[in-house]
C-alpha cells in the first residue's frame, strides 16, 4: 500500500484561498483519493517531502493520518477481510463495519456534501441544483429505497427510461452523467466496488437555428391581449439583445448596470452557471425594456416562461421553437454577423474559448451582414 498526501492549488476556495487536503491511497496499482477534514495553503506544501513548511501542527496531523492508514491495513489483514483500495477506503472512513448504506442514504450524503461545497464557494449554485434535480428524478424513478449493494445496471436503465418520459434525450443524459458521478463517489468511499452504469451515453446532435432580425422585430412589435404575454415578449427580446441566460436575467438588479466615464452603460454580472463575470454592452433596445420596468424585470419561473413563449410562437407565426436559450443563440449569432469580432462575442457570452462561440453560434444571416446592424 502506498500512501501520499495532495494539496491541489487548483481547488483553492474563492473566499479563503485554502485548498482541500487529500489522501492518495494506491493498492495493487489502483488509486483512490479521500478528502480529509483539513484545508491548507497549497503554496506551503512540499509534495516531495510530504510536509508543510512552517506548520508543525499540520505536519503532525499528516503523520497521524498515515499511522491510521497502516493501523487500518493491519486490522483488515488480521481480520482476513477483502483488502483492496475500495474496501480500505470504506474501512478508513467508517471503520470495519458492514456496508449497509442505502441508495437514498447515498443520495442524501452526496447532496449534503455538495450543499456544503456550494456554501463555501467551491461549486456554483447551478451545479448544486443540477445534482439536486438528478437525485429527485432518481428517487421518483425508483419509488422506494433499497440497499446500495443491490443497486444494479437494470435500476440505472429504468431511471434513464423514466427521465426520457420527462425530457429530451440530451437533457436526460446530462442527469445520468451526474448520477454516474455520484456512483463514482460511492466507489471512492468504499460503499461499492464497481459502477452499475456500465454503458455509454450518446447525445443527439441538435442544430439550433437562431432567429433572424425580421423574426425578432415581429415579436418585438407585437402587442398581445394579455399582460403576461407582453411581459414575456419583453423578457425574450431583452435576452436577444444581451445574451443573458434565463437565470442571470432573473437575478439582474440595477447594481449590475455599470456606467463608464463616457456614459456608456454595461451589464457586469457573474454567470450563475460558471461564476465568471460577463461584460455586456447595454444596447438601446435592452435599456428601453429596463427603464420600462424601472430596472425590475417581471421574471417568472423558467417553466412558465417557456410555456408562454410557445403561445407567442403560435401567435406570431414563428416556425422555430421558441425557448429561453434560443435568445442566447440569437444574440451571439447576430453580434457575429453584425461585425463584432469573435473574441468580444465570446467574452460577452462568457464562453471558455472562442471555439465554442464559433462552433455553436455562427449562423450567417445575409440581412444582418447587408445592413451591418443589430
Amino acid at each position: 500500500m502506498i500512501v501520499n498526501f495532495i494539496c491541489r492549488a487548483s481547488k483553492a476556495g474563492v473566499r479563503d484561498g485554502l485548498s482541500p487536503l487529500e489522501l492518495s491511497v494506491t493498492i495493487e496499482g489502483k488509486r483512490r483519493y479521500i478528502t480529509l477534514d483539513r484545508r491548507a495553503n497549497a503554496n506551503k506544501f512540499n509534495a516531495k517531502k510530504q510536509s508543510f513548511r512552517g506548520d508543525k501542527s499540520l505536519n503532525e496531523y499528516l503523520e497521524a493520518i498515515k499511522a491510521k492508514c497502516y493501523d487500518v491495513e493491519t486490522a483488515m489483514l488480521k481480520a482476513k477481510m477483502l483488502f483492496n483500495v475500495d474496501t480500505f477506503c470504506f474501512a478508513f472512513r467508517n471503520g470495519m463495519i458492514e456496508n449497509d448504506i442505502s441508495i437514498f442514504g447515498l443520495f442524501d450524503e452526496y447532496i449534503s456534501r455538495q450543499k456544503s461545497k456550494e456554501e463555501k464557494g467551491l461549486i456554483t449554485r447551478a451545479v448544486y441544483v443540477k445534482y439536486k434535480c438528478t437525485i429527485r428524478y432518481c428517487k421518483e424513478a425508483l419509488k422506494s429505497d433499497k440497499p446500495l449493494r443491490d443497486f444494479t445496471t437494470i435500476d440505472t436503465e429504468n431511471i434513464y427510461l423514466y427521465m426520457l418520459e420527462k425530457m429530451a434525450n440530451n437533457s436526460a443524459i446530462c442527469y445520468m452523467r451526474k448520477l454516474k458521478t455520484i456512483l463514482f463517489f460511492a466507489i471512492s468511499e468504499g460503499y461499492i466496488t464497481k459502477n452499475p452504469i456500465t454503458y455509454h451515453f450518446h447525445k443527439n446532435k441538435v442544430e439550433t437555428q437562431p432567429l433572424t432580425l425580421e423574426e425578432i422585430r415581429t415579436i418585438r412589435n407585437k402587442e398581445f391581449m394579455f399582460e403576461r404575454l407582453n411581459n414575456v415578449r419583453d423578457l425574450f427580446v431583452f435576452q436577444c439583445y444581451t445574451g443573458l441566460a434565463f437565470i442571470d436575467m432573473s437575478t439582474l438588479t440595477r447594481e449590475d448596470i455599470k456606467v463608464e466615464a463616457d456614459g456608456k452603460e454595461w451589464i457586469v454580472k457573474e454567470r450563475m452557471k460558471t461564476g465568471v463575470p460577463s461584460f455586456i454592452p447595454l444596447m438601446d433596445v435592452a435599456k428601453e425594456i429596463l427603464v420600462k420596468y424601472d430596472y425590475v424585470l417581471p421574471v417568472l419561473s423558467n417553466q412558465k416562461y417557456n410555456s408562454y413563449l410557445k403561445e407567442i410562437q403560435d401567435i406570431c407565426h414563428i416556425t422555430k421553437n421558441l425557448h429561453s436559450h434560443l435568445a442566447r443563440h440569437t444574440c451571439g449569432t447576430l453580434l457575429l454577423n453584425a461585425g463584432v469580432d469573435i473574441l468580444t462575442v465570446s467574452k460577452i457570452l462568457v464562453h471558455s474559448t472562442s471555439k465554442v462561440t464559433e462552433s455553436v453560434y455562427v449562423k450567417v444571416h445575409p440581412e444582418t451582414i447587408r445592413n451591418n446592424q443589430f
